[in-house]
């Protein structure tokens, strides 16, 4: 099978670090650098700074976001938009490139169908986040966006989407249907030869990696209150501790109030040392929002950092409210410790849960692998998304072929 020559199209560069943009990373990790490139933003690259970039040519532009005059940042704006499509048309007709990926995320998704419209290059779309939620706008903006966003679906070649929630949503938008692809990753050989640790009474290690977005942030806080406070001494653990991964800042993190006793803030970490403190820590805590501006997010959206913790083979916390897409996810499939009600009493309970059962601890840990190698093996993704590439780029030669014509 040959290689197709790609072009990627968006604010975050593929990488470990950004949401849809770690899909994407993963699924492209082994195509070869000549056949790629990456067209994106600088303060994308700028945050992806030993994320693990591809290794492939990058272009990227800027984005203003610091300027005192908010119609001269609009207007800059879409002038750099404009010339994202330009450079992705000549990108695409002058390395004759197969097909464009973008992510439905921010911008640049629009500068990537407009290439493909006027190029005829095959489009693949990936729906991350829930991008018609009322969270991205509102009033006249919104209503422009939406009809935007769904012209872009619906000239696309092929969708992507994180969850069954967002394929039944893309349906009800566009009246397309979406391929569901679930995040993903690769098992380490130490994640796969890796052992539940021993939790010292009433110490166990809490880990939360990812970013600290506002659909999770609400979630978040409540476990660093209970930690801080000391009140999981209540069920039985004096000295808890949560670990957060995250790339947020010590000026962060004392904005946040999680500068305090318990709370150990490890930065934002590479895919290996990510493993290493996966395997130290004894509970993985996997939040969801459950606040009003996120409803209609969490509801369809799907974290990506979800594959990394199942490859982990750890007990697993999830919280969230009944009727996000991660909770219905969790208790379908059995790998976590679900709680959906959003109170201390709650949390503290399915910890203490999961604290004390080793018997418990080890089910959870089983399962999570068992989802992970059915629902979330990059390896499977990847060879599954190739083929469809190829039917794509076949059914678009056929219909561009001079006997196609007749």
């Amino acid at each position: 099978m040959r290689a197709r020559r790609l072009l990627f199209v968006g604010e975050f560069p593929p990488s470990n670090h950004h949401g849809g943009a770690i899909l994407v990373r993963r699924l492209l990790e082994e195509h070869p650098a000549g056949c790629l490139t990456v067209i994106t933003s600088k303060r994308g690259v700028e945050h992806s700074k030993g994320m693990d970039l591809l290794k492939c040519r990058h272009i990227a532009f800027p984005i203003l976001c610091g300027t005192r005059h908010p119609w001269f940042r609009k207007i800059g704006n879409c002038l750099s938009l404009g010339g994202v499509a330009f450079t992705a048309t000549q990108e695409m007709r002058r390395q004759r490139m197969e097909a464009v990926i973008t992510i439905i995320q921010a911008r640049y998704y629009f500068a990537a169908a407009l290439a493909s419209w006027v190029t005829g290059t095959p489009l693949i779309a990936i729906v991350h986040d829930n991008v018609f939620s009322s969270h991205v706008g509102g009033g006249k903006f919104l209503a422009m966006r939406r009809r935007w966003t769904k012209a872009v679906l619906q000239h696309a070649a092929h969708i992507y989407v994180v969850s069954p929630e967002m394929q039944r949503l893309v349906f009800a938008e566009c009246g397309r249907e979406a391929e569901i692809q679930l995040p993903s990753t690769a098992m380490s050989a130490r994640e796969a030869a890796g052992e539940l640790n021993f939790i010292s009474l009433g110490r166990p290690v809490i880990l939360f990696a990812g970013t600290v977005g506002y659909t999770v942030r609400d979630s978040l806080d409540l476990l660093a209150n209970l930690i801080a406070t000391g009140k999981l001494q209540e069920y039985g653990m004096p000295t808890a501790k949560l670990h957060l991964c995250t790339s947020m800042t010590d000026a962060e993190i004392r904005k946040h109030g999680w500068d305090r006793p318990g709370i150990v803030a490890k930065g934002w970490l590479s895919q290996s040392e990510l493993a290493e403190e996966f395997s130290s820590a004894d509970i993985l805590f996997l939040p969801y929002s459950f606040s009003t501006n996120s409803r209609e997010a969490v509801k369809a959206a799907f974290p990506s950092k979800a594959a990394d913790y199942l490859a982990a083979g750890k007990p697993i916390v999830v919280f969230g409210p009944k009727n996000s897409s991660l909770v219905r996810y969790a208790s379908e499939q059995g790998f976590a410790e679900v709680v959906d009600e959003f109170s201390e009493a709650a949390l503290a309970c399915g910890i203490q849960k999961v604290a004390f059962s080793p018997s418990y601890r080890e089910k959870l840990a089983a399962r999570a692998l068992e989802v992970f190698s059915v629902n979330h093996d990059i390896e499977y993704q990847r060879n599954k998304f190739y083929l469809t590439l190829d039917r794509i780029m076949c059914a678009s030669e056929e219909v561009t072929s001079p006997e196609a014509w007749h």
